[in-house]
This record gives C-alpha cells, sequence and structure tokens, in this order.
C-alpha cells in the first residue's frame, strides 16, 4: 500500500501541494491527471523522496516517515528501496549498451552479481520488445526504444511501485503507441503502476484508478468512468482540451 497524509510541498512562497491526502492500493494502476503546474509530478517524486514535502506522513509499503522532522539517510533508503521511477526524457546512461544500462542498478545494489544482472537483463529486454538490441547504444536507439530500455532497468531492481512522470510526452505518437503497450502488458500483470500522463486514452482504458488535481489539492480519487462522465465543471472544462485518441492496442 502506498498512502500519503496531508502532504504539502511549496517551492519558495508557491504552494505546490496543498493538504493532500490518498490511498493507493497495491496491484493497480493509478494514473494522476491534472493541469500543467497542478502538482502531479510534484506529487510523484514525493513518493521515492526525489522531492520532500515541509510536512505530511508517507506511509509505502510498511515504512513510514513523517516530514514534520529532518529524515535520516536510513529513512530516505527505507523508503526508495520500494519503488522505481521512469521519466520523461529516459536518463539512460550514453556510454553503456542497453543491455548495460539495464543490469547496473541490481549489481551495485548488491543484489545480485555481474553474470546474473546480465542474464536478467537480457530477459527483461526482450519482455520490452528490444532483446535484439541489447547491445546498442542509447544514441542508436529511437526515443520510444531508449523508454522501454528505461522501463527494463526500473524493473531490474524487482521495485514494490513503478513510477512513471510523463513517460510519453517527449514521444511523437508512433513511438508513444509502443511504450504504451508495454505499460498495459504491465497493467495487467497487476504490477503497482502510478503515471503521471496526459495520454487520455490511456487513463481511460487502462487505469484502476484516477486521481485529479488541481491547484494543489485532490479534486477526484477514484474509478475512471465517473470521472470521464463528470459534470464537475472544472473537471469537464480540463476534459473538453483533450481528443480521445483510439491506440489500436
Amino acid at each position: 500500500m502506498l498512502s500519503v497524509q496531508n502532504l504539502t510541498k511549496s517551492f519558495g512562497e508557491q504552494t505546490v501541494l496543498n493538504g493532500v491526502s490518498l490511498e493507493l492500493t497495491s496491484g493497480e494502476t493509478t494514473v494522476i491527471l491534472g493541469p500543467s503546474g497542478s502538482g502531479k509530478s510534484t506529487l510523484l517524486r514525493c513518493f521515492n523522496l526525489l522531492e520532500v514535502p515541509e510536512a505530511g506522513v508517507l506511509d509505502l509499503a510498511g515504512d513510514s516517515v513523517d516530514f514534520s522532522s529532518k529524515l535520516t539517510d536510513e529513512q530516505v533508503r527505507s523508503i526508495r528501496k520500494h519503488s522505481a521511477m521512469v521519466f520523461q526524457n529516459f536518463n539512460l546512461f550514453p556510454h553503456l549498451t542497453a543491455v548495460q544500462n539495464v543490469a547496473l542498478a541490481p549489481v551495485l545494489n548488491g543484489k545480485v552479481g555481474k553474470g546474473a544482472a546480465h542474464q536478467y537483463a537480457l530477459e527483461l529486454l526482450d519482455k520490452v520488445g528490444l532483446g535484439d538490441k541489447a547491445s546498442s547504444y542509447p544514441d542508436s536507439l529511437s526515443g520510444g526504444q531508449q523508454q522501454r530500455v528505461a522501463i527494463a532497468r526500473a524493473l531490474a531492481v524487482s521495485p514494490e511501485y513503478l513510477l512513471f512522470d510523463e513517460p510519453t510526452s517527449a514521444l511523437d505518437p508512433e513511438l508513444e503507441a509502443e511504450v504504451i503497450r508495454v505499460l498495459i502488458d504491465l497493467a495487467r500483470e497487476k504490477r503497482s503502476l502510478v503515471v503521471v500522463t496526459h495520454n487520455m486514452a490511456f487513463a481511460r482504458r487502462v487505469a484502476d484508478r484516477i486521481i485529479f488535481l488541481d491547484g494543489g489539492k485532490v479534486l477526484y480519487n477514484g474509478a475512471p468512468e465517473p470521472f470521464f462522465q463528470s459534470t464537475n465543471e472544472r473537471i469537464a472544462r480540463f476534459l473538453q482540451i483533450f481528443e480521445m485518441t483510439d491506440y489500436r492496442i
């Protein structure tokens, strides 16, 4: 389980998260939606302490931290061990091949030796449809392929939660569809996914739960269909902006 209570985060005088409370169930795909500046990515980054709130409580898979006190290094490690982040711009190491990028974290974490990590990395690359690109460097891969390597890298540490920060926003529609298919496969495996995205088709067809943020507050937290049929003026105005793209997935 992942939960936060009364989470508050500011940047200077701007309050980005204003008393956010929610609880996510493991094995679900949660999609976080909202307009630009609503706090979506900040909330996601708080889940693994890439951003540290000023107040509130975070509980992740049984480890809990209270932000009213300064966190210790041990507390940070205890939270981060439960999740892995996939970023918008891939963040692959350019001097490492695809298989080396995927195998690196398990070795550094001391979970497995280099040989076992290499074999597992090959299996994960095959899982995301890139078994033939193991020896390729990032600059020879398309954006969609790089993001799939990044997903395999996140899977390599066997996280309880996979956190995705706008994983397709840097991609054109064709490459976006490649990555969406991988996310759908992970959702079907009942992995715990938390996805910040503007892809309304993915949110409607794949999410178990929608969280809608506006002005740093949770305006909606529930099932997809009631959200997309909402008569709430703010939500309806938000949905009107987007055209529902029908990916063949």
